[in-house]
């Protein structure tokens, strides 16, 4: 003991302290004094003696002194340190310091239970972190521009957070579900052949919950055998022993399901929490992707005649000529034009015209598909036909022009081109169709104005 170490002989004013404090022999591990709160910590009486005992022995339920224990190491420097305390179940923070007591060397220890702060700060920090992973999973679902990329990369994002087995979104139409995206971890198997043309009323407790904007919670699957036996041998079947389901609602209807399948327990009341959330924002992703769909086609159709507009036939052509620089196939084009169609509109109207121009729309549809269709004028269609044999072309081709001379009324300038895969470009072929259009056309008129004459 240092000659300038003062050396306490009573520790009694440590008992008016509410945290737990002990005085222990430094050489030992003896403990030599215990203060009335920690007495009641250790559930001793306050008279119980504890001499002899080991502070390990008592403290924390072991057998030999704690590694990280400040005895362990020669120093008189204070000690600062939180942790868990597995004997008490708690979190203290633990503060000694070398002192003199009568006579021994001896360092008094501070046990502050920070259980309730500890907790507090865990939550807050978890509240943080979900935060963050709900941001980064929101920002995914807006950063990628195809929806369904964007969905698969939310779903995997989520489930590898929250340790989940498996996440799924599950289309709900016609009383119906099936399922569109599914993640699913390493070493699992995909279930999404199971969940296909599910019926909902098989989910029946969760329809009115999800239309209300709540989640379901199932915690234990096995519980619900008895009392709601479909949803139990559907979950079964779907090997679901815990899940979360959130709704997606579109114009308050109930559009799909997003479901996250067996995680760890301690991770349901957040993973509930966070996909509620998600789900808002799905949903909202989705009723843009309908409205870019609409506008798409709005952009890409022709309102009047339901075919393909000349927007897509630019569109188009880029992206056919692309497939033939890689690869040589045979390629048929179909040009048709109106006759008359300015005189029918003078003398008849424009309605009339319109009716003409969806009449010719109409036999051409009969034979070709609407997406080989474009209207790229006012009278005047267009047919592209890709990769298509020749012998179907030319039958196609026939039985078109036909049926166009065998409506009444409907007076139809045709030309056509055909090339096996030559090498030679989409707008030299387009470009044949129409020359003999045209040539087709001039004919029409030259006889309309011999007959005349």
């Amino acid at each position: 003991m240092s000659s300038e170490e003062k050396d306490y002989q009573d520790a009694s004013l440590f008992d008016h302290l509410q945290e737990s404090a002990y005085i222990v022999d430094r050489d030992n591990y003896q403990i030599l004094y215990i203060n009335q709160a920690g007495r009641r910590l250790l559930d001793m009486g306050p008279d119980e003696d504890c001499s002899g005992q080991h502070c390990y022995a008592l403290l924390r339920g072991s057998h030999q002194p704690c590694m990280a224990c400040s005895l362990q190491h020669s120093t008189d420097e204070p000690f600062d340190k939180e942790f868990y305390n597995e004997h008490f179940k708690k979190h203290f923070k633990v503060v000694d310091a070398a002192i003199c007591y009568q006579g021994h060397k001896a360092r008094l220890v501070m046990y502050v239970d920070i259980t309730a702060a500890t907790k507090q700060r865990h939550e807050l920090e978890t509240a943080l972190q979900a935060e963050a992973v709900l941001n980064e999973t929101v920002q995914i679902l807006y950063a990628e521009p195809e929806l369904d990329k964007a969905l698969d990369l939310m779903l995997a994002h989520m489930g590898l957070y929250l340790q989940a087995e498996r996440c799924f979104i599950l289309n709900v139409e016609g009383g119906l579900m099936s399922c569109t995206h599914e993640w699913f971890r390493q070493g699992a198997e995909s279930n999404k052949g199971q969940c296909q043309d599910l019926p909902v009323r098989d989910l029946e407790r969760w329809e009115g919950t999800l239309l209300r904007h709540n989640n379901v919670l199932v915690p234990d699957s096995s519980l619900l055998a008895e009392t709601y036996p479909e949803e139990y041998a559907l979950l079964t079947r779907l090997k679901i022993e815990n899940c979360v389901a959130a709704p997606i609602l579109i114009r308050d209807h109930l559009a799909g399901i997003v479901v996250i399948a067996n995680l760890p327990a301690k991770e349901l009341d957040g993973a509930s929490m966070m996909l509620l959330t998600l789900s808002y924002f799905i949903a909202t992703s989705m009723v843009a992707d309908q409205s870019r769909q609409l506008l798409e086609k709005a952009s890409y159709s022709d309102i009047m005649t339901g075919v393909a507009n000349r927007n897509a036939f630019i569109r188009d052509i880029e992206s056919m000529q692309r497939s033939l620089d890689l690869q040589s196939v045979p390629v048929g084009v179909i040009y048709f034009d109106l006759n008359g169609l300015k005189a029918v509109n003078d003398q008849q109207g424009h309605r009339a015209g319109d009716r003409l121009i969806m009449r010719l729309a109409d036999a051409i549809s009969l034979f070709f598909r609407k997406q080989e269709i474009y209207r790229t004028g006012g009278d005047e269609f267009v047919v592209l036909c890709l990769n298509m044999p020749k012998p179907q072309f030319e039958e196609r081709l026939a039985r078109v022009v036909d049926h166009i001379a065998s409506v009444s009324a409907l007076s139809v300038s045709v030309g056509y081109a055909w090339d096996e895969g030559s090498g030679a470009s989409l707008q030299k072929i387009i470009a044949v169709a129409d020359a003999k259009m045209y040539e087709e056309k001039k004919a029409y008129y030259k006889e309309r104005r011999c007959s005349r004459d």
